[in-house]
């Protein structure tokens, strides 16, 4: 889902990076203001947010660590040289093509972008990441195939100071033996089967889940016991002594996210292939964070290729190629008796084309338009005239080709991952398509853009005008074209904001000075403007992630 949404925010994402590259090519020639790199700031901010909203934490951190490396000439404590200048462009060159990667192929490799973490840390003389650092799996997760489970508090208490006792046993048997820990390791990995039975579907379950498949590896020697991973069993002991104390209301709390994130690193770094070690690597896709040297290789040369805007001035030559083809196959078609020689002038130009569409990826639309030339030449050499239906066969493939280059265009390079699993382009994926519901979504997000600027003038100088009057007029019409995309339930949200600002800012006449509230605010409209940009590129995504913003949206009290 977060794949799917970044589609759709990147032109905008792009228009930050954009101007923020041109800031810095200006700095280059004028080093000597450093005042000229300022505006960047904001804009990587703004994108720092969005990337945070929509969970791309590698993305996020990235885009962290180059303002991190931007403010630090700003204020003068970092040594301009050409080395310096060298790896901020190379980070604002391949950030847009990640981000492509990301929004089309819809998997993540953060150690790909580890290099480019480190020269920018590198600059600044901070330590180096480690794999560790950039490994952020979805903890959100649960186990599936569990059943409810409903015991009274004073059962559950008993039975988890049984366990408690009869692990503390098994972690002994250990320490006792630690160059024979089969037996122990044997014995506890029971116990977190009999814990899983008497949790049920609570969060916690999750913790013995996991624990589990860890003692599996241990168990296969795909893992080797040390004093980290041990310290973690020993940290179980203690979640367990608290249900064992306090009963139900411990099964719900959230469990430690560090403690959870170090079981999945240890288990995702073991060679075990037992069934509960592929279960949760497969689930919670671990195998993305620890690719192969190989692997990591190809993926860090698409990021170095080629960006979006070499890609369109590639599709844009094609296409008028393409406009030429249908002029030609048009007079063909009118003519009252054609002739398969009329044809014989596109060989050459299908040929052209089929040799720049496999050179940019899309293999699949190559072989189809060699195949039309084939059909071409057959006819030739039978000396009969070309029939209507392959011609109009011939002229059904180019359309198809054509959509599929014109997403090419519109997605970027790595659209091409996606379309070579596609052997047909359905008109919603064709610009034709986004450009229609464009013009609908970018008013909204002009109005929504008015009514943010009067709200952030009185925020910020706590002045009132005529224009903060207004602010509920351009929400409503931001209200109304959402309704009539049928996005009812993001109209109901937009109205209950609206309505909040109408009482609390005009009414009321006041600004609220808890700053979580304003916050919320925030992020409500940050929520809408993501909501219409998604809207933009397909519905169907829209709605995707309309319970991510449903989430933001229930943090403000109304």
């Amino acid at each position: 889902m977060k794949y799917s949404a970044l589609i759709w925010v990147k032109t905008t994402i792009n228009d930050n990076l954009k101007e923020t590259l041109n800031v810095l090519k200006q700095f280059i020639e004028s080093p000597d203001d450093n005042s000229s790199l300022q505006p960047s700031l904001l804009w990587l901010h703004e994108m720092h947010g969005v990337l945070e909203i929509l969970q791309l934490k590698t993305a996020a951190m990235l885009v962290h660590e180059l303002k991190l490396t931007i403010k630090s000439i700003i204020e003068g404590t970092l040594e301009q040289n050409e080395s310096t200048h060298e790896i901020l462009m190379r980070t604002l060159i391949q950030l847009p093509n990640y981000l492509d990667y990301l929004a089309i192929v819809q998997r993540d490799i953060p150690l790909a972008l580890m290099p480019l973490l480190n020269d920018l840390r590198s600059l600044r003389q901070e330590q180096p990441l480690v794999n560790y650092h950039l490994f952020t799996p979805d903890l959100s997760l649960t186990m599936p195939h569990q059943k409810p489970v409903h015991l009274s508090d004073e059962k559950l208490k008993n039975y988890m100071q049984k366990m408690r006792v009869a692990y503390q046993k098994g972690l002994a048997t250990i320490v006792k033996n630690p160059q024979k820990p089969a037996e122990g390791l044997k014995f506890i990995h029971t116990i977190m089967q009999r814990l899983q039975q008497a949790t049920g579907t609570a969060p916690v379950t999750t913790a013995w889940w996991i624990t589990g498949a860890l003692i599996e590896a241990l168990q296969d020697k795909g893992l080797d016991i040390n004093k980290s991973n041990f310290n973690l069993l020993k940290q179980l002991d203690n979640l367990i002594h608290q249900i064992a104390q306090h009963g139900n209301a411990v099964l719900y709390v959230e469990v430690p996210p560090v403690l959870l994130t170090q079981l999945l690193y240890f288990v995702a770094q073991s060679h075990s292939k037992g069934q509960e070690v592929s279960a949760i690597i497969n689930i919670f896709q671990l195998n993305d964070y620890f690719p192969s040297q190989e692997t990591l290789v190809a993926i860090r040369n698409k990021f170095s290729g080629p960006d979006i805007k070499l890609m369109e001035t590639v599709v844009s030559l094609l296409n008028e190629d393409f406009v030429r083809i249908q002029e030609t196959l048009d007079i063909f078609n009118r003519s009252d008796n054609p002739s398969v020689d009329e044809l014989n002038p596109l060989i050459s130009k299908l040929r052209e084309i089929a040799h720049v569409l496999e050179l940019i990826g899309l293999q699949h639309e190559s072989h189809a338009m060699l195949a039309q030339v084939k059909i071409i030449n057959e006819v030739n050499e039978s000396n009969q005239k070309m029939e209507f239906a392959k011609v109009l066969d011939m002229a059904k493939t180019l359309l198809s080709i054509y959509a599929t280059v014109d997403m090419l265009a519109l997605k970027g390079m790595h659209s091409r991952q996606y379309l070579s699993s596609h052997s047909e382009t359905e008109f919603s994926e064709t610009r034709q398509f986004h450009d229609m519901l464009t013009t609908v979504v970018n008013e909204a997000k002009k109005e929504l853009a008015q009514a943010v600027e009067s709200l952030k003038h009185l925020i910020e100088n706590n002045t009132r005008d005529d224009a903060l009057l207004d602010v509920p007029k351009h929400l409503n019409l931001v209200i109304g074209l959402l309704t009539m995309l049928s996005q009812e339930q993001a109209a109901n949200l937009l109205t209950q904001c609206t309505q909040y600002i109408e009482q609390v800012f005009i009414q009321e006449a006041t600004v609220p000075t808890e700053e979580t509230k304003l916050q919320a605010l925030a992020d409500v409209l940050i929520g809408v403007d993501i909501y219409l940009d998604t809207l933009a590129g397909s519905p169907l995504d829209a709605q995707k992630i309309f319970l991510v913003l449903s989430a933001q949206f229930s943090v403000f009290s109304l």
